[in-house]
């Protein structure tokens, strides 16, 4: 598929000025507001964790992770405003959305209070697809302020990354293998449906304008892989899953 716009090429003048279509801007309207909700509900995560987990040490790591979360949250939503977009009018933007599949595990982040397991699903379900979402599409956007924005959580989120090459085999020691495999056949659809829905003409207008690179079937199955092969050094069970998106178990 050919791009449009190649990365870092346009900047908020150039869509207030008028120079691309007016379906550009509502497009990355669209993708920001949700990158910026993924934020945000995964900030709210942590700070539920931070209420309800009493353990001074995993403190230290809930603080810097809520700190940060709530700073990418902030980058987004401050290159909508660029546009003239308030995050209320993001948010809202986003009320049918939000109950969409790919939204369910922020959401479940966000709205129910963490174990300390609850965390490690969260580490390799919210972690691993923001990462993967982020550092294949977004860090190559045609949208210059995304593209950076996106370099920035990149770098700060690459030691979330570190410390999921482990967290399930210290997961397993701990809790036990039979509780690990139940958290993970709760959250491994959840998280693989974060990408969205392959194919879709929302995915193709954002290839085509290189706002993302990868159509969502692609980084869907790169997690897959990825995950897969973290659960197997663990010694776990990957979850058996439906082929077509929604994703939910076999």
């Amino acid at each position: 598929m050919t791009r449009l716009f190649p990365p870092g090429s346009l900047e908020a003048d150039d869509l207030l000025g008028g120079r691309v279509e007016a379906n550009f801007v509502r497009v990355l309207t669209r993708l920001l507001a949700a990158h910026a909700m993924a934020e945000k509900l995964t900030a709210r995560g942590y700070q539920r964790a931070l209420d309800t987990i009493d353990r001074p040490d995993l403190s230290i790591l809930l603080n810097k992770n809520l700190a940060e979360e709530e700073k990418h949250a902030r980058l987004i939503y401050a290159a909508l405003a660029e546009i003239g977009v308030s995050e209320t009018q993001a948010d809202r933007s986003l009320l049918t959305a939000l109950k969409a599949p790919s939204f369910a595990a922020p959401r479940h982040f966000a709205e129910h209070s963490a174990n300390e397991l609850e965390l490690v699903m969260a580490t390799v379900s919210l972690d691993m697809t923001g990462l993967i979402m982020i550092g294949v599409n977004y860090t190559e956007s045609s949208y210059a302020p995304h593209a950076r924005a996106a370099e920035i959580i990149v770098a700060e989120e690459q030691e979330h990354e570190l410390f999921a090459s482990h967290v399930l085999r210290d997961a397993a020691e701990r809790f036990g293998p039979g509780a690990v495999n139940e958290a993970l056949r709760q959250w491994v659809p959840e998280a693989v449906n974060f990408f969205g829905p392959p194919g879709s003409g929302f995915t193709f207008d954002c290839i085509t304008y290189g706002l993302k690179a990868r159509d969502n079937g692609e980084l869907a199955e790169l997690y897959l892989s990825l995950l897969e092969r973290q659960v197997q050094q663990a010694g776990l069970q990957m979850p058996a899953l439906t082929k077509q998106y929604p994703h939910a178990l076999a």
